[in-house]
């Protein structure tokens, strides 16, 4: 079975799917050719699964602690692709980075690597026809049990998040903004790992034909800094223009805030949406 690899250098973050554990991949390399013999648009990689991912995090986490190991993934993977295209917060960041991966080993840095490699190719691979949508690190997060019980943090099943997007969703807003090429804005001022907006987005992508890339604008907040990170990475990288803020939604006090790529890319469409309060 192959692995994947991902690229923590902060010029060039990239992931590559190896069909031979052992064959070197060098740097720059392309990524394998989008499989559209059928004229679909269908993932080109195999998917890794939430099982898989969890058993590896498992077999890692004993000299670390699941919570840290956890917390420090998903902070580099954040980081990674923030500073890839936020290059306002660039040194900032790349010293947080720098702080948090050298509390490592260089062979427990490369393990994180590759864990976090089967993340991002499971993440990235609901933008393609035959990808399905789901809260991927929430169901992570809550299955390594390294969820805040004692905040009351249970994060909503994701049938169950899809169920009140659908509610929520008015078909004739949606079609007329899309016909309009307007924008559609979803909101979670409590967004956890993001769970209700990638469920927002998969109702919006299945069930009406949208294109969010382009026609939706999500703006949320959550006071857990590890939920900031796993919110960051799902609407990453699955290509929705968003701001993801470490925010008190009640206080308002902030404390940093996270645009996605699909944002930065289409700034000038997008950046009236944009508020800091």
């Amino acid at each position: 079975m192959g692995t994947f690899k991902f690229d923590f250098t902060f010029d060039k973050p990239s992931v590559t799917y190896i069909e031979d554990f052992t064959e070197e991949v060098t740097e720059g390399s392309a990524g394998p050719s989008v499989l559209s013999s059928d004229g679909n648009n269908l993932c080109p990689f195999p998917v890794p699964t939430v099982k898989e991912i969890i058993k590896d995090i498992n077999s890692f986490s004993y000299g670390t602690g699941t919570g840290k190991l956890l917390s420090d993934l998903f902070e580099c993977g954040a980081l990674a692709i923030s500073n890839l295209v936020d290059k306002t917060q660039f040194d900032k960041r790349e010293e947080r980075y720098k702080e948090v991966i050298n509390g490592y080993r260089k062979d427990e840095q490369k393990r994180l690597t590759e864990i976090f490699a089967k993340i991002y190719a499971l993440l990235s691979s609901v933008v393609y026809d035959d990808g399905v949508f789901a809260d991927y690190l929430g169901d992570i997060y809550m299955q390594c049990n390294v969820s805040n019980k004692n905040a009351g943090q249970f994060f909503t099943p994701y049938h169950i998040s899809k169920f009140c997007a659908k509610a929520a969703m008015d078909e004739a807003t949606v079609k007329h903004r899309q016909a309009a090429d307007e924008i559609l804005t979803l909101n979670d001022c409590c967004c956890g790992s993001g769970g209700m907006m990638i469920a927002g987005l998969d109702v919006l992508a299945h069930d009406y034909h949208f294109n969010y890339a382009r026609n939706c604008f999500i703006d949320c907040a959550d006071i857990d800094i590890r939920c900031v990170h796993m919110a960051y990475l799902q609407l990453s990288l699955a290509g929705v223009p968003a701001v993801i803020k470490h925010q008190n939604s009640l206080s308002r006090e902030l404390w940093s805030v996270w645009y996605t790529p699909a944002l930065i890319m289409q700034y000038t469409r997008f950046h009236r949406y944009i508020s800091f309060t």
